[in-house]
């Protein structure tokens, strides 16, 4: 059987040539917009460098405007009327300009405030609430006017895939972070000297004189009156012939007589001394003690008169109210356990530090870019100024140390005097209780301090004079290199050191502080003061150095302060950018 014949085969030529041409286009089509893909991620990375440096640019315009306001130039709150706003808009476009990206500064420029929510423990960002301490910088390429300097991106193969451009968006923010911050203040008995009798001759007698007599007015106006009675502690007519100025001299050596012939020894009807030594202390509560007995005022009437009979110069032997108010800055007589009423009067250096921390608070209620604020003092110990009671007001912010609550921090400051606790300078100590207050206790892992996620952890140490204290058997580790803190010409020496035991542990503890991520700014105030130890460390503590060198009257002491405190609340971190996603509109 002959078998069937076969088909012949269907013709196929030019198949592979169509095929080939269909991948073609494929292929062409994936690389140009792989290539338009290119382009664009380019030009984005393009637009986002540029608005990340104009939003920095504009944002060192809030910060620069902050400073001049620290110097007396200018307003703190930055608000839609701000000089700063303008410049920093300016500035945003012409730095985007300058990397080749255009920015509208009028409609392209954003601001707002970034604040602490406590109830969320974030911080979100208010947009077009002042004070702004946020701007945000947009670059748009959305006009469909392609020749416009925000035209539309053009894609080179755009035809490929049936669109001529695209848009594109970039954005950078940046804001200038909310500080925490500890004053650690110099409470030692130094801190009245330039308002005592010794300090003739570093000011003219007529200068030290006029503040001796301030300090009485001031507790004549003040008025204060023993617990429980309405007598006066202070009464306009002196005590007996204790009722000058200049006072009365009485030329006897011996305590009893003079106390007989100036008065003291007048009793009433009661038996009781006329004329009771004004200040009787404070229990350990803060409270004040009432009027002393006839045998307490007789012993403390005593002491004055020894100390002033035994004084050298134009008031030796002259008992009166500026001879009063010397000898409540002495030594032991200036704590606030014994002269209970000192904090109501301006000694100085001491009134010009309450001055100044009040001045630094009402800068930064005016800022109000929510920096909060605790206070140290140290004498021989440091002591957290969390709380305060006097038998006048109240106060306890234990339970948040580092405060908002600006009103409250000042009025703590404001009550308290020069060697409130005690004379001696332990700076290490004040370091070391700033420390633990910010960022917690060491080897204590459920102490993590007082400072908020988020925002900076910043100390301004200020002394008048020497570290003299240090802690109990302390020694420096023997593998601290000065080298790595103090070499501040870079040339890989150390540009300070000491052998003092009491200084060294004053470093060592600002390092400390350092190392857990604290800024530390520094101020020595007038003549006697440790300017060395505390240029060091601020260098250490990437802050910034202040001298008030006190000059020749106290008015000018009092002028160099304000201006140390208004530089340092000035001193704002550096702006720096967030992520988009935490600066959502």
């Amino acid at each position: 059987m002959t078998p069937a014949a076969k088909s012949p085969p269907t013709p196929r030529q030019g198949v592979i040539v169509v095929l080939t041409g269909f991948l073609l286009c494929v292929v062409f089509a994936f690389v140009s917009m792989s290539i338009d893909s290119g382009r664009i991620v380019l030009t984005q990375t393009e637009m986002q460098n540029a608005v990340d440096a104009a939003a920095l640019a504009a944002s060192q315009e809030i910060t620069a405007a902050i400073h001049a306001a620290g110097q007396g130039q200018g307003s703190a709150s930055i608000d839609a009327n701000s000089i700063a706003v303008s410049a920093a808009r300016e500035m945003a476009a012409q730095v985007a300009e300058l990397n080749g990206v255009y920015v509208d500064p009028d409609l392209d420029v954003f601001f707002g405030k970034r604040g602490y929510d406590q109830a969320t423990d974030s911080w979100p960002i208010l947009w077009g609430e002042s004070p702004y301490n946020v701007v945000k910088v947009v670059a748009r390429r959305d006009n469909s006017d392609l020749d416009a300097p925000d035209g539309e991106f053009p894609l080179a193969f755009g035809w490929a895939v049936g669109k001529e451009s695209v848009p594109i968006a970039t954005s950078a923010t940046a804001f200038v972070e909310a500080r925490d911050l500890v004053l650690v203040l110099d409470f030692s008995g130094s801190m009245s000297d330039d308002t005592e009798l010794r300090s003739i001759g570093n000011f003219t007698q007529s200068e030290v004189e006029a503040g001796l007599d301030q300090m009485w007015d001031e507790l004549q106006a003040a008025d204060p009156t023993w617990p429980g009675t309405s007598k006066s502690k202070f009464p306009s007519t002196g005590f007996g012939d204790i009722d000058s100025y200049a006072g009365t001299y009485v030329s006897s050596s011996d305590t009893n007589t003079i106390r007989s012939q100036l008065g003291l020894n007048e009793k009433d009807d009661n038996g009781d001394y006329v004329h009771k030594y004004p200040q009787a202390g404070r229990y350990s509560s803060g409270q004040p003690k009432g009027e002393p007995s006839n045998n307490t005022s007789k012993n403390d009437w005593n002491s004055y008169i020894n100390y002033v009979k035994k004084l050298s110069g134009p008031y030796k032997k002259k008992y009166g109210y500026r001879t009063l108010m010397d000898y409540m800055q002495q030594n032991n007589q200036m704590k606030w356990t014994v002269s209970e009423d000192l904090w109501r009067t301006s000694h100085y250096p001491y009134t010009a530090v309450k001055n100044g921390a009040s001045l630094f608070l009402g800068f930064l209620a005016d800022l109000d870019f929510g920096d909060e604020i605790g206070v140290v003092s140290y004498g021989s110990y440091a002591v957290w100024e969390t709380s305060h009671s006097d038998g006048e007001v109240s106060i306890d912010l234990t339970d948040d140390p580092i405060s908002h609550e600006y009103d409250l921090v000042n009025a703590i400051q404001r009550r308290h005097q020069a060697g409130h606790y005690d004379v001696y300078t332990a700076v290490g100590d004040g370091v070391l209780k700033g420390r633990e207050l910010l960022v917690g206790a060491d080897g204590d892992p459920d102490d993590e301090g007082h400072s908020r996620y988020g925002a900076r952890p910043t100390m301004i140490l200020m002394t008048d004079g020497q570290a003299n204290r240090s802690k109990s058997g302390w020694s420096m580790p023997s593998d601290f290199d000065w080298d790595d803190w103090t070499d501040y010409d870079g040339d890989g020496s150390a540009d300070y050191s000491t052998n003092d035991q009491h200084k060294k542990y004053a470093f060592y503890e600002a390092v400390q502080a350092t190392e857990r991520g604290i800024t530390i700014h520094t101020m020595a105030v007038g003549a006697n003061a440790d300017r060395d130890l505390m240029r060091a460390i601020a260098h250490a503590g990437g802050g910034i150095f202040i001298s008030v060198p006190g000059g020749s009257t106290i008015a000018e002491m009092e002028s160099q302060m304000l201006e140390a405190f208004g530089q340092i609340a000035a001193k704002v971190p550096p702006a720096q950018l967030v992520y988009e996603m935490d600066a959502e509109e």
